[in-house]
This record gives structure tokens, sequence and C-alpha cells, in this order.
């Protein structure tokens, strides 16, 4: 039921070009590379050209941590 008022268009999301694309075996190395180097997930997930809970999810299942970064201090400074 519609109450009279137009609906309002909405925009839909612009997503990376690799959403839904399968890793290839360069995009873990760098991965890989960029987290032991402290770089931030959303960082990571520009230069990569996915969305940061694709790339955390990812480095999740192929147990690779950006926390160890962390805690060994090798974190970027801003």
């Amino acid at each position: 039921m519609t109450n009279g008022w137009p609906r309002a268009k909405r925009k839909a999301a612009r997503r990376p070009a690799h959403d839904g694309a399968s890793w290839s075996p360069r995009e873990l190395k760098t991965l890989k590379a960029l987290a032991k180097s402290g770089t931030p997930t959303t960082q990571v997930a520009k230069k990569l050209g996915r969305t940061a809970a694709a790339v955390q999810q990812k480095a999740m299942r192929a147990s690779i941590s950006f926390r160890a970064a962390k805690r060994k201090g090798v974190r970027r400074k801003k």
C-alpha cells in the first residue's frame, strides 16, 4: 500500500572491480606482505580492489594475521 508519496530512488553501492572473484596467488602474496608490514585492512582493500570485509575474511581463512604486526610495533605511524 502506498501513501501517495513518490519513492526516493536509492543508488546501489559501488563495488570493487574484483568483487566476488577468486583470489590469485599474486593477490595472496601481496596480502601476506602488506599484513606483515602492518598496513591497515582498509588500505590493503583499496590496493587489491576488494572490500575490507573480503580482505579480513581471506586473511582469517588463510591464517594471515594483521594483529601480529600490531603486537610487534611494526604498525605504520600516521
